[in-house]
Order: structure tokens, then C-alpha cells, then sequence
């Protein structure tokens, strides 16, 4: 690391600039020769790596020990994906963190603000922004170079993410604790090979909440956390949809790419549900900006942009029918019955994990549903 801090924030200023543009190059490379490039210059960062991480590494405050459990009085948890599945994968972790460590104050580091809302009431002291990605750099920049004035005891970054690495090797912490990883090793004070056998997005990064020298909490807990208000609204709006007595059943066509499924296999898909229940269905289709009319005229419909009081809607349903996408996760978040249909991805990975849900890969026979990860715990 350079001693002299005007120049040590010069390149990490530039760090951060080359490591922005790299994910914004990434979604722009539409064209063939730029995809050549970006690939090249991909894997000419990642010889890079190691040494840009020594240049800008910020070892003020590092220790090589481990600190007790005790004396650890600041965290920082780092996660700067924009997925919004991906946030609800990180709640396990959060919850964890806060459980083991009740006294300390909890900083969690997003990209955006509008992802904040899935920690509300968890007992996160405060949340910043990273705003990482080259359209934004001035606020990165800014938003990097105020935490690099606080002192940490823990920084920790759950997910091995380059990005993730830059903004944890130019703050200050007594330990820097990641996934053992040969690029990015030389950002953190601690690094951990993974020990265990699960390899659910949600669940793959606690063990090293066991490196630290704790034990987890079980059952782990990947619940949001609604106010009563919250609570409360989407009962209010369940109330004014349907007050009968059949089942209610809401499903979202949304997906991205290749997951998406036609409007024919959807009405397949949800006959099929029709036919095995016991009691008739009420559908209630669930509309999103890319999805404005419902798939039969006399589906009742619902749509809300607050996330958290679409999720307190659901929890009113009998179950709730979705690819793998955001509002899948977004409702296993909050203990809804799901049904996840997995035609792309593999539910081990990115499957749905609450006691009441299930992932269906064979879309002819949905009640053969399973939940892979209930098995594996």
C-alpha cells in the first residue's frame, strides 16, 4: 500500500473508475467485436487484479488475528449486485450476523437505495449506497471516500464479486473477511475456503459466519420483516379483491430471457393446478409494467410498485405460481406458499427455500413439486 493518502485515493479513484466501466462496459457489449473486447480486456483485468488490490489496499487499521467476538463494536457487510433476487438471497446472512453480533452497530453496503427496503426491521443500524457502476461514478466516488473516514472491526463481503473486492480493499477494518479466492486474497485480512455442502445462493456464504468462531442459529431464518402496517394493508387489499370461498391463487408470467413462458403454457400449466385441487380456484394474476393486461379476461388482477405490501398481499393467497425472478423470491421471502417453476435454472442454486414451498422442474405433473434445500438441512 502507498503511504501518502492524496495519492492512495488518486488510484483507488481510478480503481473504482476501471472496475465501474467494466460492469458497464459488460452490458453494453451488444456486437460481436465488442464482445471480443470486452472479453479480452475481462481477462486482462483479472491478471491485474492482485496488484491494483496492493496498490490502493487500505491497511491502516489490519490485524492478522481474528478479533474476539466481543470486541468486535463495528460491521460492514458489502453486497453491490442490482439483482433483486439477489438481495433476498442475502438476508440469511444478514440475519445471522445481527443474531451472533447484538451489540455491534451493522452497516450494509448496497448498490442502489431501492434495495434498502428488503433489510427494513431486521435491526440494521444504517444502510449506504455504493452507486457502483461507470453512469454513476461521481456518486460512487463520493459515497467510497466518506466510509473511508470510519474505522471498522469487521468488514465482510458474502459473495465473491470483484466489485466487492475494490470497495473492501480501500476501507479501513481490522478484519477484512471473504471466500478464499487467488485474484481478490490480497483485499482482505482473512479469507476462508468453503467447508460445506450447500450451495443454495441463500445459504452458500454462512460458513463463514462459522470461520469467525460462531455457530449458527437454526433454523436459518430468510424471512423479511413487515411492519403491522404493512401487515395490515395487504389484508385491506385481499379484503377489497375477493372475500368467497374458493382458493385463492395468484401467478406472475414475468421472467427474463429464456425463463419466460408462453401465454400457452401458462394456461397449461395453471388447468393442471385447476385439476389436482380439491376446491375451485380464484386466479388472481399479479400485473408489473411488462405485464399490463391479465391472461383471461375475468382473472382478477392486483399490482403494486411497493414491493413489501405486494409481498403482504400474497400472504393472503393460497399460494402464489412464478418463474424464477424477483417477485418469487420476493414472496418466499415473506412465508407465501410458492411454487417456483424452474425451466432454466436449477432450483439447488436458485430454488425457492420456505417450509411451504416447492420448486417444480417437471411442469406436466406440479404436484411433484420438491424442496431440495428442506432435504439437504
Amino acid at each position: 500500500m502507498l503511504t501518502n493518502p492524496i495519492i492512495n485515493d488518486i488510484l483507488s479513484a481510478i480503481l473504482l473508475s476501471i472496475f465501474s466501466y467494466q460492469t458497464y462496459f459488460r452490458m453494453k457489449a451488444i456486437k460481436t467485436r465488442l464482445r471480443q473486447f470486452d472479453h479480452w480486456r475481462r481477462g486482462w483485468m483479472s491478471n491485474l487484479e492482485p496488484t491494483l488490490y496492493r496498490l490502493i489496499n487500505n491497511n491502516r487499521l489490519s490485524q492478522k488475528a481474528l478479533v474476539e467476538k466481543p470486541d468486535v463494536k463495528s460491521i460492514l457487510i458489502v453486497r453491490n449486485n442490482k439483482r433483486i433476487g439477489n438481495m433476498y438471497f442475502l438476508i440469511p446472512f444478514v440475519r445471522q450476523i445481527r443474531a451472533q453480533y447484538p451489540d455491534a452497530k451493522l452497516t450494509l453496503m448496497l448498490n442502489q437505495p431501492w434495495q434498502g427496503e428488503v433489510f427494513a426491521n431486521m435491526g440494521v443500524d444504517e444502510i449506504v449506497y455504493s452507486h457502483f457502476s461507470f453512469k454513476e461514478i461521481v456518486s460512487c466516488l463520493k459515497s467510497v471516500f466518506t466510509l473511508r473516514k470510519n474505522d471498522y472491526d469487521l468488514i465482510v463481503a458474502p459473495y465473491r464479486s470483484t466489485g466487492d473486492a475494490v470497495l473492501v480493499s480501500v476501507l479501513a477494518s481490522k478484519n477484512k473477511v471473504a471466500e478464499h479466492h487467488l485474484g481478490s486474497d490480497v483485499a482482505f485480512t482473512h479469507t476462508f475456503q468453503k467447508d460445506d455442502d450447500l450451495h443454495h445462493t441463500a445459504l452458500t456464504s454462512l460458513y463463514l459466519i462459522k470461520a469467525l468462531g460462531n455457530t449458527l442459529i437454526l433454523p436459518v431464518a430468510h424471512q423479511i420483516e413487515l411492519s403491522q402496517e404493512e401487515i395490515t394493508a395487504g389484508q385491506d387489499a385481499m379484503a377489497g379483491l375477493y372475500s368467497g370461498e374458493d382458493r385463492v391463487c395468484a401467478f406472475f408470467r414475468g421472467a427474463r430471457g429464456a425463463k419466460q413462458l408462453s401465454n400457452a403454457e401458462w394456461t397449461d400449466i395453471l388447468n393442471k393446478f385447476e385439476q389436482e385441487s380439491e376446491r375451485p380456484i380464484k386466479w388472481v394474476e399479479i400485473l408489473s409494467p411488462d405485464i399490463t393486461s391479465p391472461l383471461k379476461p375475468d382473472y382478477a388482477t392486483y399490482s403494486n410498485k411497493n414491493m413489501r405490501i405486494l409481498a403482504s398481499f400474497l400472504k393472503n393467497t393460497d399460494g402464489f405460481i412464478c418463474c424464477d425472478t424477483g417477485p418469487l423470491h420476493l414472496a418466499d421471502a415473506a412465508d407465501v406458499k410458492c411454487y417456483g417453476l424452474y425451466n432454466k435454472t436449477d432450483p439447488r442454486t436458485f430454488g425457492v427455500i420456505g417450509a411451504q414451498s416447492v420448486n417444480i422442474t417437471d411442469f406436466n405433473t406440479p404436484s411433484k413439486g420438491h424442496n431440495e434445500l428442506l432435504e439437504a438441512l
